[in-house]
């Protein structure tokens, strides 16, 4: 097949609502060689044209994108990951932009998966991957994207994870400015949710949630936290042992939370 041939294709694949193609799909439909296939790639790659997240997928740039040759995560992370047979959810402060919650955008976008995918950028957009054994699909909500359906923590599962690991969350002052912000929260999910977390994690939402949204019943989670039971938690998890002692929560208060102004 000829490149002017090829150089249709893609915009007929975007028309067709495909936004991906792999080698042995464009063969199958061109009837090319892998060499055809692969100069025709590389060509519309150099041209802003499409772009490769991983080996062996193809991402085609629409029209708008092309000054950048790359578009946004939520147009691929999908079917990158289902090309990567690992499972997925789009994570933290990135769901939490997903759900309007995200005071500043985030500079990374954040995934949890089932498997070892190592970070990487394109262009501008900043991949970021966090491994778990086990991933809570009940708190996962599949979406429409931009480009394909995709996979976002609700909010109460964002809520969790922000307080599980608030370093990737942009901190605690930036942990505690998205919990104000997240929508639909829920006192009894968040606390069904957090029986899967350590009990630090319970204690250190707790807390944060306390000062952030007073409207939130917390009567389950204190009782996942068990406040009375055991040594304390810090609040910042590699922060100093020193800091005023929140009986409530059983939580070490050892470093100043601000909120951002809203």
């Amino acid at each position: 097949m000829t490149q002017v041939n090829f150089t249709r294709l893609w915009d007929q694949l975007l028309g067709e609502g495909k936004s991906t193609i792999t080698p042995a799909e464009l063969q199958e439909r061109t009837g090319a060689s892998d060499a055809a296939v692969y100069m025709a790639a590389k060509y519309a790659m150099d041209r802003g044209r499409l772009f490769s997240p991983v080996r062996g997928l193809y991402v085609i740039v629409p029209a708008e994108h092309r000054g950048r040759g790359v578009v946004p995560a939520t147009h691929f992370v999908d079917p990158m990951m289902r090309h990567l047979d690992a499972d997925y959810y789009i994570a933290v402060a990135s769901a939490a932009q997903w759900w309007g919650a995200a005071h500043q955008a985030p500079q990374e976008f954040q995934v949890v998966t089932t498997r070892r995918v190592h970070d990487r950028q394109i262009e501008r957009v900043r991949l970021r991957f966090y491994v778990t054994a086990t991933i809570d699909s009940d708190a996962v909500r599949r979406v429409a994207g931009p480009r394909t359906m995709i996979k976002v923590a609700t909010p109460n599962l964002c809520a969790v994870d922000l307080a599980s690991r608030p370093a990737i969350g942009g901190g605690l002052s930036n942990v505690a400015t998205i919990l104000i912000e997240l929508p639909d929260l829920d006192g009894t999910e968040i606390a069904r949710l957090a029986t899967r977390r350590s009990r630090s994690t319970a204690r250190r939402l707790g807390w944060l949630l306390e000062m952030a949204r007073p409207d939130l019943d917390l009567a389950a989670l204190r009782d996942v936290a068990l406040p009375e039971n055991g040594a304390p938690t810090l609040l910042a998890p590699r922060g100093s042992r020193r800091g005023r002692h929140d009986e409530q929560w059983n939580v070490v208060v050892n470093a100043t939370v601000e909120p951002d102004d809203l």
